[in-house]
Parts: C-alpha cells; sequence; structure tokens
C-alpha cells in the first residue's frame, strides 16, 4: 500500500461525503424506528394525515403513492444501512487512518453490503411467514417478492455508493481515491 494513498491529517480536510452519509444515516434509522413503531401498532402515524410526512413511514393509504411508498422506500435501506456502517467504521479502534484503510478494502464494502442484504431477507421471510413469531407483518400495498426485488437493487446501487465515501480528502480536491 502507498504511503501517499491517504491524505496526511494536516493536509486534509473533512469530505462532503460525510454529510452524505449522516443524512441517509438518519433518514434510515428513522425508518428503522417508524417501520418497528408500525410493527407494533399499524395505526400511530394516523395523526400525520395527508401530511407529505407519511410518506416517511412504512403504511399505505392504498393510493398509488402509499403502495409505492412502502414498496419503493425500500431502496434506500441498504445504502442507509451502509452510511451508519460507514460512520460506525470512523469511530472504531485506530481512529480516521485505520477506518480509510478498512473502507478502501473492497472486500470490507462488499462484506457490509451482503450483511445488510442478509438482514433485509431474514426481515422480509419473517414478515411473511412469522416463523420466529415476531410481532411483524406486511402492511396493505406490501408484496413480499418485491420487497426482495427492492432490497437488492438497494444492494446494487450500494457497492458504488460505499466506493464514493470517503472521511477526508486532500485541500483542494473534490474526492480521493479510495
Amino acid at each position: 500500500m502507498k504511503a501517499d494513498r491517504f491524505p496526511d491529517a494536516r493536509d486534509s480536510r473533512p469530505s462532503w461525503t460525510l454529510l452524505l452519509a449522516a443524512v441517509l444515516a438518519a433518514v434510515g434509522l428513522l425508518r428503522l424506528g417508524a417501520d418497528l413503531l408500525t410493527d407494533i401498532d399499524p395505526t400511530w402515524a394516523s395523526f400525520l394525515g395527508d401530511s407529505p410526512l407519511r410518506f416517511l413511514i412504512r403504511t399505505s393509504d392504498g393510493s398509488f403513492a402509499g403502495n409505492l411508498n412502502v414498496q419503493v422506500f425500500k431502496v434506500l435501506a441498504i445504502p442507509c444501512g451502509l452510511a451508519v456502517i460507514f460512520l460506525l467504521n470512523a469511530g472504531l479502534r485506530g481512529g480516521i487512518a485505520a477506518a480509510e484503510r478498512r473502507w478502501a478494502s473492497p472486500r470490507f464494502r462488499l462484506a457490509c453490503i451482503l450483511a445488510l442484504f442478509a438482514v433485509t431477507v431474514f426481515c422480509e421471510v419473517e414478515k411473511a411467514t412469522h416463523l420466529l413469531g415476531l410481532p411483524t407483518g406486511l402492511v396493505a400495498g406490501e408484496r413480499a417478492w418485491l420487497n426482495h426485488v427492492v432490497h437488492a437493487a438497494g444492494g446494487i446501487l450500494s457497492y458504488p455508493l460505499s466506493s464514493l465515501l470517503r472521511y477526508r480528502v486532500e485541500r483542494g480536491r473534490d474526492r480521493g481515491k479510495p
């Protein structure tokens, strides 16, 4: 590995992709929380009424947009999860330099994406079959087979995203190389 592959802390600045990762992580964690609440009480979000915020909740009003919401929003599940892992990786042992080395590994990034895909498959199988008896299920407008397709598409989109994410870049440059 070349010594100049990663920018020196004195000659670098935080990457704009940290903001992208933070936004994706926030959206993903909010949606996950809303999904868990929906599993407990499917009517909890009724106070949102016709507000556009209702599309942040895994629920459908039976409309075309509502049905798209419960299916298509899932394309962000793996990219949002990957953003959370990216941000957590920075806090692991060794600091930013070690995090950059880990994230530069295509195997590490692919392993993260595959692990997230496995989690989504488990969740969707449980929602459709209740094998473990967890208090979850499909909501109106949601199709089990389409959930897997949309999650797979999100996983495919996550790999290019993973190579875009950086912790820091050299001053005067928009992007560094992984």
